[in-house]
């Protein structure tokens, strides 16, 4: 059966021991931890992680756009801002390390800032270069790096998993691959995510984020979720499956701030496990 974790971005300022007793309460598997290294000590997330039965199935980077001062920008025209970048992807795959996870998520450019900062050949140019650095450090460290595409409205560089393996090959460092997000996939993927999904086979597509077609749960839209789990069992997806739903009306902006009642979030939450075990089950012929 396919392992399911929950993404605690999501929960905002909430305490990891309650992320914790709530997700476990619900039957997830695990956590991935938002990629926030400095508020995290390895050894309490160790204890946590034993204590409520759960695991952390990979550290979430997070790049945010140009609301933020601490940009965090792999492709950034400026080489010192770059070097930051790549020393914060190097912090997560520490952080990774202690908590045993297997990945770190980075996105190339900003969330938030589709533009480009000079064209797109030279941003890329410039991504390839920090990445490449980090992906050795990673492979140092025996983590893998998912790039992750992201939608074009929020992005300017890698959109698709088509794009995500196109970067991972110019890198070419077997520590380096990509992951899905079937909320941005249903826009990016032409041929439908199912496809998108063994198109990039078991190799190259390592992780995936999902929620449906509204951004809410698993189940609560019109995403065809047996198509999408027949895939992963049809390349023998080897990653985890880390939820990061919101409820109708709310931004991901509203969830980092923590404004998500918690009655709503959990009941959401607990429905989108539920109803993708029953999909798995029918995929399996056990249902």
């Amino acid at each position: 059966m396919l392992n399911v974790y929950i993404n605690n971005w999501i929960f905002g300022k909430e305490k990891l021991k309650n992320i914790a007793k709530r997700v476990s309460k619900m039957g997830f598997d695990g956590i991935e931890l938002v990629g926030e290294p400095s508020i995290y000590s390895p050894s309490q997330v160790n204890y946590l992680m034993e204590e409520y039965g759960l695991k952390v199935i990979s550290i979430c980077g997070m790049f945010p756009g140009p609301q933020k001062d601490d940009l965090r920008a792999l492709c950034h025209p400026d080489k010192a801002e770059r070097e930051k970048a790549i020393g914060y992807v190097k912090r997560c795959v520490d952080l990774a390390k202690g908590v045993k996870a297997r990945s770190v998520l980075i996105v190339p450019s900003l969330v938030g800032r589709p533009a480009f900062f000079e064209n797109k050949k030279t941003d890329l140019n410039r991504a390839a270069e920090s990445i490449a650095q980090a992906a050795k450090y990673a492979e140092n460290n025996n983590i893998i790096l998912t790039i992750e595409p992201i939608n074009r409205y929020e992005v300017g560089l890698v959109n698709s998993i088509n794009d995500a393996i196109k970067l991972a090959k110019r890198v070419n460092n077997d520590a380096l691959r990509t992951m899905g997000d079937t909320f941005h996939m249903q826009i990016e993927e032409i041929d439908g995510i199912p496809n998108a999904i063994r198109k990039a086979g078991k190799e190259w597509f390592q992780h995936l984020h999902i929620a449906d077609n509204t951004r809410q749960a698993p189940g609560m839209g019109t995403m065809d979720w047996k198509e999408i789990i027949r895939a992963l069992y049809d390349i023998k997806y080897e990653g985890g499956i880390s939820l990061e739903p919101l409820p109708s009306g709310s931004s991901p902006y509203d969830a980092r701030e923590g404004n998500i009642p918690q009655e709503i979030m959990d009941k959401e939450l607990s429905f989108g496990l539920r109803y993708l075990k029953m999909q798995e089950k029918i995929v399996l012929g056990k249902l």
